[in-house]
């Protein structure tokens, strides 16, 4: 869904967190190509809140850096907005912010912008299925700075999508889509 994924596009709003991946659309028209992404990841089940180990070794940061994930997911599929932006580095909020102001939105905080995303129609049923099928890929932790690669449904298409998180104050916060 349109809104969804461009939301998502901002923060891997999620991170998508949402959706992941594109810019933001609150009035159901098609985003500009140049509009701001956020990452923000779909939402998760009971059964997908708890890390898990992939192959190979996994460490307590691998580990942290996915629980960031899965809760900012868990967050938007209960449209739980605060703690979902309270997961977001600042710059994230303030991009995720500009993306629904520039899709027509009228929004001044991180919680109204993500309120706006997750009431379009669809989104939250969208979110829901995202983080009920995520699989984790693969985490790559370097210093503070991380890379989670995940694939989920969404509208009964597997994704694969990619998020950074940075270690800000000992949390891991979503950044962004990887450079």
């Amino acid at each position: 869904m349109k809104s969804m994924r461009s939301a998502a596009a901002v923060a891997t709003l999620v991170l998508a967190v949402v959706g992941v991946g594109t810019a933001c659309s609150v009035d159901g028209t098609e985003p500009a190509a140049d509009a701001p992404a956020s990452a923000a990841p779909g939402a998760t089940t009971d059964a997908a809140t708890s890390p898990t180990e992939a192959e190979g070794a996994v460490g307590a940061e691998e580990l942290a850096v996915e629980a960031a994930l899965r809760a900012y997911q868990a967050a938007l599929a209960t449209g739980d907005v605060a703690t979902a932006c309270g997961l977001n580095a600042p710059e994230t909020s303030v991009q995720l912010v500009a993306a629904v102001l520039a899709a027509g939105g009228q929004v001044g905080t991180c919680e109204e912008a993500l309120g706006a995303v997750l009431a379009q129609p669809g989104a939250r049923e969208t979110a829901t299925e995202a983080a009920s099928t995520t699989t984790v890929q693969d985490v790559v932790v370097e210093g503070l700075d991380a890379t989670i690669t995940w694939t989920s449904q969404r509208q009964g298409q597997t994704r694969t999508d990619e998020a950074a998180l940075q270690s800000i104050a000992g949390q891991w916060r979503l950044v962004g889509t990887p450079a």
